[in-house]
């Protein structure tokens, strides 16, 4: 979720007044998150996250008026270890740099695959998810696009790539990766993975040894 958004997703819920209302506010952020991804977006009720978070139906509704804006308080309360998945660390090469952010965003994936199912699902018929995953997607390519520009005037990267078509491309591998095979929970040789994906990354991009 792009910082906008969170920010103004985050004023639409009920700010909370004191320690105690800030303790069960979390509470149920973290019981509907457990909810959520045990019995999905359609399948959650308020009534299950009450039951869960151990308070009353009321408890609930007088922070969150609806599912949908619980779901968006969950996503809200991980997108900044989200974003900092995404982010492109400093190493002492391209092809290096490569290999920790690829490492960074499955780890990161790893943990959130479900719930990231789970606010696929709301968003069938809801554009506030939509435009949740969107600027997630966005965010991600745009940031390393604008590192394959940095490697192309260092002379790190091949100048005849498109910046932005590459990242889309590149990124679009690696969520989808991350997505069919890790996401599905089974057991493979992630040194493998990691090594084929920065391999892809670098062969993709015409790296060298050299940039940062």
């Amino acid at each position: 979720m792009s910082e906008a958004l969170a920010t103004e997703r985050a004023g639409s819920a009920r700010e909370p007044l004191s320690a105690r209302g800030e303790r069960t506010r979390n509470a149920l952020i973290t019981a509907a998150r457990s909810v959520f991804e045990q019995r999905g977006f359609d399948g959650t009720r308020m009534g299950d996250i009450a039951e869960a978070a151990g308070v009353s139906h009321g408890t609930v509704y007088t922070w969150f008026a609806t599912k949908e804006e619980l779901l968006h308080a969950v996503v809200d309360s991980i997108a900044g270890a989200l974003y900092a998945s995404l982010s492109v660390p400093e190493a002492t090469s391209a092809v290096e740099r490569v290999s920790i952010a690829n490492e960074r965003y499955l780890s990161a994936y790893r943990q959130t695959a479900r719930l990231l199912e789970v606010v696929e699902q709301a968003a069938v018929s809801d554009a506030s998810f939509r435009a949740v995953l969107a600027n997630l997607r966005t965010t991600h390519v745009q940031r390393v696009a604008k590192t394959i520009r940095r490697w192309q005037r260092e002379g790190a990267a091949d100048a005849s790539i498109d910046p932005q078509v590459g990242a889309a491309a590149l990124c679009a591998m690696v969520e989808g990766f991350a997505r069919h095979w890790l996401g599905r929970g089974e057991q493979h040789d992630e040194q493998l993975a990691m090594r084929t994906l920065t391999e892809l990354w670098a062969q993709g991009l015409g790296l060298t040894q050299g940039g940062q």
